[in-house]
């Protein structure tokens, strides 16, 4: 079966700590070749790199035996296949791009967008994923990630496009590898603030090898590690109402099924897990904002006096979205006027 996905541009490159044992090809062969001073094997034999090289590691710059590179004119659509001699079960490729910047005649060798196809030992199509961007003048590897794929004979990567808008007479790569699992990470969701009764989502966008599992928290001192799981439905102390806690969108509404609803912050974060790691985002913080119709009545007790003077300060001083009277988005002096206006005037229209 075939299937076509298309990588974004945030899984380009992958911090050091989700870097996975390389998985080195045993065999790489190519559709076009400059010369036997750059062949496809280059792309495998670690030359241009120290023995013990890392992702991390920068490749040295391009010369005779140590990057592919086709003949000339020949690029876009060129391939190299890369092979197996026991199929393999991969989850992340990694590419040190060509680099022949500041070197070559026409030094934009590199590839800026690219597919790689999947096949079995009976040369079967397993996967096919497509128009993936890459970066050009990198010399570390770049880190893709990709969902699982199971019995791997060989990969073949297929040329897309090149930099300097295809302008390039060559292009090839200066070495590849791949991994089983990298680890996973994600971008952190937005600190959001809204009102009681109003509903929001917050989303996390997972990095690494899938598939991949979620589970929402919320801050909870009394919980082993500060954190607590999260649970579809309502949430009694918090005063709002939780779906999709085991998914990467966390929908809050701010009020329970009885219409009541509390103002406050609340910190949540979710943790994203893959077979070989488990990675809490940063956490984002919530909150849940009044959003009074009548702020002069700060306390919301039926009557105008004192009492909601202290309650707004008591806001005010904290930050809250409560306090932010005038809703414009900060709390700060102009709330303490738009409050005393209001309060002064003995009520709201």
């Amino acid at each position: 079966m075939n299937h076509a996905l298309a990588l974004s541009a945030a899984l380009v490159c992958v911090v050091a700590p989700a870097h996975a044992q390389l998985i080195r090809p045993d065999t790489a062969t190519a559709t076009s070749e400059f010369s036997t001073s750059y062949l496809a094997v280059n792309m495998i034999n670690g030359s241009g790199l120290p023995p013990d090289f890392t992702p991390d590691t920068p490749h040295a710059t391009y010369v005779a035996g140590n990057h592919w590179t086709t003949r000339a004119n020949q690029t876009i659509g060129q391939s190299a296949t890369f092979g197996f001699t026991q199929p393999k079960r991969l989850g992340g490729f990694y590419m040190w791009n060509h680099r022949s910047n500041g070197v070559a005649a026409n030094p934009h060798y590199a590839v800026t967008r690219f597919d790689l196809v999947f096949r079995d030992a009976s040369n079967t199509i397993i996967t096919t994923l497509t128009n993936i961007p890459a970066l050009a003048n990198i010399a570390t590897a770049q880190t893709f990630p990709f969902n699982t794929v199971e019995n791997v004979s060989s990969v073949q990567f297929i040329v897309r496009a090149t930099a300097n808008n295809n302008s390039s007479q060559y292009t090839g790569l200066a070495e590849v590898a791949f991994a089983e699992c990298i680890v996973a990470g994600s971008s952190p969701a937005p600190s959001l603030s809204i009102c009681r009764g109003e509903t929001t989502v917050l989303d996390v966008t997972a990095t690494g090898t899938g598939p991949f599992s979620y589970q929402w928290q919320f801050a909870d001192e009394n919980a082993p590690g500060g954190w607590a799981d999260l649970e579809d439905g309502e949430h009694p102390t918090l005063q709002v109402t939780f779906s999709g806690a085991d998914s990467s969108s966390l929908t809050v509404v701010a009020e329970t099924q009885d219409g009541t609803g509390g103002a406050g912050t609340i910190l949540v974060r979710c943790v994203i897990a893959n077979e070989c790691s488990d990675t809490a985002s940063q956490p984002s913080q919530l909150n849940i904002c009044a959003c009074l119709e009548c702020p002069a009545d700060f306390n919301e007790d039926g009557g105008i006096d004192g009492s909601d003077v202290d309650a707004f300060f008591a806001a005010w001083e904290l930050g809250v979205c409560d306090a932010d009277v005038n809703a414009d988005g900060g709390v700060d002096g102009s709330d303490v006027d738009a409050f005393f206006a209001a309060w002064e005037a003995g009520g709201c229209e």
